[in-house]
């Protein structure tokens, strides 16, 4: 069967699967952090179920729980095939609300945070919204098609491609967090780092890594170079957006002066100009510079351990609340986690029988159904 055609033809995705493990051990994280400072409950304290509700809780709070959970929701309800909407609903609801119960369970021998059923409540419910807007769209035949088809028209099909597909997109959910530079790692502990001229190396070395790690990993998943372009600018348009918008609702005005570092924008100018060449490599010769770039990334800031162990600090933010906390440590931890994630992903996709000849290509182009 031609590649053209096969895109067009019916086909099994895995991607919501490998997004919903992929988000859920977020979540976990995200509960759990900082994993430390374990210890067994006060004698007497009631099992979170049965306590009283708690005296003091904010709608802020609660809009945060479902929101957090909707996505999941989302993923669970869209995986499988030839399931009906209530199990689906059904299916997410219930592994969010086990997944919640267990990390609500957890949080109760965490001193640091609190257990209460009006989180459990409002994670399942954010679980539930998400599982219905994925059953809507699952019930729009021509919208699903679209979207399955563009996807198969310029990525690379099969499970390896929706694997690759599922790690960008975590890669661009951590770009929330507007306290760290677009195409960084780290956050840059203090302004005299930045206007100190080997800081500022370190910063635009780790940004121009991380421009060319990532762009490649773009490049890699599609299938024809000539969308190498396209695919770039809408991959940088929308971490843009997301990391603008988070920027207006978080960040004080008056550090917006602050917010983007000479060394990142001379990091990420440098970067799209190698990407430029080395997007014209032959596939393996790209695959191993992109693994280089990646891991590097994480190296540069070793040079300088302030700049490695900080994080962005909460004067910067416009945000109150406690969960301000969690969602700094979860989307650094995600930015430092992911070089090395997606390079163990390349070294695995670099091992795949004639990865990198054509023919390849053109039978992953053909794997459609699993």
């Amino acid at each position: 069967m031609p590649a053209s055609a096969a895109t067009e033809a019916p086909h099994v995705t895995h991607l919501p699967r490998y997004f919903a493990a992929l988000y859920g051990l977020m979540i976990v994280y995200a509960s759990l952090e900082p994993f430390s400072s374990w210890m067994a409950p006060p004698p007497g304290s009631p099992f979170f179920l049965f306590a009283p509700l708690p005296a003091r809780f904010t709608r802020f709070d609660i809009l945060v729980n479902v929101l957090a959970y909707a996505p999941f929701g989302f993923f669970l309800a869209l995986a499988g095939r030839d399931r009906s909407d209530l199990r689906r609903l059904a299916a997410a609801v219930g592994v969010a609300a086990i997944l919640s119960f267990m990390m609500e369970t957890l949080q109760m021998f965490l001193p640091t945070r609190d257990a209460s059923v009006v989180d459990l409540a409002s994670n399942v419910g954010g679980a539930a919204v998400g599982a219905v807007v994925a059953v809507m769209f699952n019930r729009t035949p021509g919208l699903r098609a679209r979207v399955s088809t563009w996807r198969h028209r310029f990525f690379l099909g099969g499970r390896s491609g929706d694997l690759g597909l599922a790690l960008l997109g975590i890669w661009l959910l951590a770009q929330l967090n507007p306290g760290i530079p677009l195409f960084a790692v780290t956050f840059d502990p203090s302004l005299e780092l930045a206007r100190d001229f080997a800081g500022t190396l370190l910063q635009a070395a780790q940004s121009a890594f991380n421009v060319v790690g990532v762009g490649l990993f773009l490049a890699l998943l599609l299938r024809h170079r000539r969308y190498f372009g396209g695919a770039v600018l809408v991959l940088i348009g929308v971490a843009l957006i997301l990391k603008g918008l988070a920027a207006t609702v978080l960040i004080r005005p008056t550090v917006w002066d602050t917010w983007l570092k000479p060394g990142v924008s001379f990091g990420v100018a440098i970067g799209a100009l190698t990407l430029l060449l080395a997007v014209w490599l032959p596939r393996p010769a790209r695959t191993a510079m992109c693994a280089i770039a990646l891991l590097s990334s994480l190296i540069a800031p070793l040079l300088a351990p302030d700049m490695w162990q900080a994080r962005a600090p909460l004067s910067l933010f416009d945000w109150p609340y406690g969960q301000l906390l969690n969602f700094n440590g979860l989307t650094r931890a995600v930015l430092v986690i992911w070089p090395i994630i997606a390079s163990i992903y390349l070294l695995w996709l670099a091992g795949q029988p004639g990865w990198g000849q054509r023919t390849a290509i053109e039978r992953d182009a053909n794997d459609l159904r699993v």
